[in-house]
């Protein structure tokens, strides 16, 4: 319960002795490279507000394999329920192409536009019902081409 008294709040919560609460988190994988035909738009868009759980950076060639890791409340790993299911969604397709592989993994893959996308995952278990936000910031790659760039054109003979 939150008491709004004006410059402060007053917050009182309630908790059950012995009751833990479960924590989803995020497990990136190593950025691999991508394919032209990777990045292109695809999957289901769905907006999501709110802190993200985990922030990372990925270079716009690049892409990311997704899953889920369940932890205790300190950020043990704990076994996966049996029946866990994990539906991913992300906010900006045209920044990052989201696979759903419908096993708990996922693959987010960089579409070559600078930006911030919001990858999120709605997860149930063992009676549960968890979220977890990644946010991707999508940033430029390493070199690998140079462009000439040509200058104002001027007069070799000035005319008299």
């Amino acid at each position: 319960m939150n008491i709004d008294l004006g410059d402060i709040v007053f917050s009182l919560t309630a908790t059950v002795k012995g009751l833990h609460a479960s924590r989803l988190r995020w497990h990136v994988g190593a950025p691999y490279d991508t394919l032209p035909e990777d990045r292109h738009p695809r999957g289901r868009v769905a907006s999501h507000t709110g802190r993200a759980d985990v922030l990372m950076d990925l270079m716009a060639d690049k892409q990311v394999p997704l899953s889920i890791q369940w932890t205790d409340e300190l950020g043990n790993p704990v076994a996966t329920p049996a029946d866990a299911a994990v539906v991913y969604s992300v906010d900006d397709p045209a920044i990052i192409a989201l696979t759903d592989n419908g096993d708990g993994t996922g693959v987010a893959a960089a579409v070559g536009v600078l930006g911030t996308a919001t990858v999120h995952a709605d997860v149930t278990g063992g009676g549960l019902a968890l979220t977890g936000d990644l946010q991707i910031n999508v940033v430029v790659g390493l070199a690998e081409r140079v462009n000439i760039v040509a200058g104002e054109p001027t007069e070799v003979t000035p005319d008299v």
